[in-house]
């Protein structure tokens, strides 16, 4: 019930100020958000926040997908693969990825995180490389992902 109490004045301080013209204080309210829920915002947050300041969730789903550091219920965790035109090795690790968590590039898989494919990570002599909450590993082999992802550290 706290939570609860304290979104509402989030998100009447901010819309008292007329964030829904500036998106980056949209993102601050959205990372004052995350805070307060302990570092992953909740769908019903989501949805009270787009409700009341009059925003569709279209807009805020589009934010959420530029701003990795702002993590939500469904995806609390971002990997980011290296996609340096170089790197021989990339494309077997992102088929692995889409194939085994059935996730497409810019989505988000069932296993928690949000999948993006970036540009060169910089470190092609101990590739391939992943980001994983913006700490990059190298060296990924399959077994090591997923071990990654599923949290077998």
């Amino acid at each position: 019930m706290k939570h609860k109490e304290e979104l509402k004045e989030i998100i009447k301080a901010y819309r008292d100020r007329g964030i829904t013209c500036d998106q980056n204080e949209l993102i601050q309210l959205l990372r004052e958000v995350q805070t307060l829920f302990g570092g992953v915002i909740p769908q019903k947050a989501l949805e009270k926040t787009a409700e009341k300041l009059e925003l569709k969730m279209t807009f805020i789903d589009a934010l959420l997908k530029r701003y990795p550091s702002i993590r939500t219920e469904d995806a609390p965790h971002t990997l980011s693969v290296c996609g340096g035109k170089n790197c021989a090795k990339r494309a077997a690790l992102s088929d692995f990825v889409e194939r085994t968590y059935g996730v497409q590039v810019g989505g988000t898989a069932e296993a928690g995180f949000r999948y993006k494919v970036t540009g060169c990570m910089k470190k092609c002599g101990k590739g391939p490389c992943v980001k994983w909450d913006g700490d990059i590993h190298t060296g990924m082999t399959e077994e090591k992902l997923r071990k990654l992802i599923e949290g077998e550290r």
